[in-house]
């Protein structure tokens, strides 16, 4: 154990699938705590995904590695009472309890918060759904592009207006309130050194997803006002859009006030003659002017490639930023430099690299990742640790309990 890390000592049973809440039980590991990984006995379909035709199928399961890298990892059938009696002996050990499991789903196993809670009173119990605890929603299925995307406000307010609505890629909801969860157990955590008692946290998509839609949400609360769809073609401000340069590449403008940066952006147009053209000369003409001025910035921008770009507009010191791919980002100076990827050693031997996390503590750092661990590879270890002896593992897997 390094004591080093913010969360060494603490103790993780985890009970979850697919994403979000793996997700959040890979942080936690990576910022020092013990996780134990709980996957059903026929094992997270997560680890099928790339015979699911969503996602390229590569010979390293690069999914399945992303979300549940630092854990050790056991496989039991929950079903079995045998089964809920070994996460139950874990808990009684253990500080958090985290899942993104269905309430209904949670109970028949034997993992609700009434049973845990009684059996470690300082336990902190972490459970993510769909669309919250409570409500019609509390036991319907979702994945975060039900939840956090459509459901929540953000889809039907993206992409050009008239267009199809704009599909959610690769496990945003899922990230983001899995990394929600990571800062709800801290502060659970925070508050049990403080009263010596254990509590509930619950996330949802749909809540993570109301609140990254906010600002559409909000307008509706006060003014029963609905934000429309914006087109980057009548943006109300030209300093405020997303342009194609000649290479196909993009960039987004984000300068809120035009008049502090209108001059810089018509020097390195080369088009200092709009800085003082009649429907450019104030902030409140280039807002009336908004549709000609973009017309004409998409002329300009066609001209050159975006790396021809990027040194005029960092002289004038414009606020803008290139649309990247994500190959453009593995080499960005910023990523790099900030070490958001690192690069560690698996235990199939090879090296991997992969996305550390945004939050940095500069006195206790997260620790460099350990690979995702193999299908129950951990079970004997983690029963023998809880007093279970040979004899018994060789019962349990006579009986199907443990693979």
């Amino acid at each position: 154990m390094d004591d080093k890390m913010a969360l060494s000592g603490i103790k993780v049973v985890e009970v979850s699938t697919w994403v979000a809440g793996p997700s959040c039980g890979m942080w936690l590991g990576e910022w020092g705590a013990d996780v134990v990984r709980v996957e059903p006995i026929e094992g997270d379909p997560a680890r099928g995904l790339m015979q699911s035709g969503v996602v390229p199928v590569t010979d390293f399961n690069w999914f399945w590695e992303m979300a549940n890298r630092s854990k050790r990892g056991i496989a039991a059938d929950l079903h079995h009472k045998a089964g809920q009696e070994i996460v139950h002996k874990l808990v009684e050990k253990a500080d958090v309890f985290l899942a993104n499991l269905r309430p209904g789903t949670l109970k028949r196993a034997g993992l609700d918060y009434e049973t845990l809670s009684q059996l470690n009173p300082r336990l902190i119990y972490a459970n993510i759904n769909g669309y919250g605890p409570k409500g019609p929603g509390a036991d319907w299925p979702s994945f975060d592009e039900i939840g956090f995307w459509a459901r929540s406000g953000i889809m039907a307010g993206l992409g050009e207006p008239d267009t199809p609505l704009v599909p959610l890629r690769g496990s945003m909801g899922d990230h983001t309130t899995g990394m929600f969860t990571l800062g709800g157990i801290a502060l659970a955590l925070y508050a049990r050194e403080r009263t010596g008692r254990g509590q509930r946290v619950d996330l949802s998509l749909l809540g993570n997803g109301v609140w990254v839609a906010g600002v559409d949400i909000q307008a509706a609360l006060i003014y029963n006002m609905e934000i429309p769809r914006y087109s980057r073609k009548t943006m109300g401000n030209p300093l405020y859009n997303h342009y194609e340069c000649k290479d196909g590449k993009w960039f987004q403008f984000q300068m809120l006030q035009t008049d502090r940066y209108w001059a810089g952006v018509c020097k390195a147009l080369e088009r200092e003659d709009l800085e003082h053209d009649p429907k450019c000369a104030s902030h409140e003409k280039r807002i009336e002017s908004s549709t000609e001025i973009i017309a004409i910035f998409d002329e300009i921008f066609a001209t050159r490639n975006r790396d021809e770009w990027a040194p005029r507009f960092d002289e004038n010191n414009l606020i803008w930023g290139p649309a990247q791919t994500a190959m453009e980002v593995t080499q960005d100076p910023c990523v790099l430099e900030n070490n958001y990827i690192t690069e560690y050693e698996h235990h199939s031997g090879r090296k991997v690299k992969g996305i550390t996390c945004p939050i940095q503590l500069s006195q206790t750092p997260s620790r460099t990742p350990q690979g995702a661990p193999e299908f129950s590879q951990h079970t004997e270890e983690v029963l023998l640790e809880l007093g279970y002896s040979w004899d018994d593992i060789s019962k349990l897997k006579d009986e199907k309990v443990i693979p």
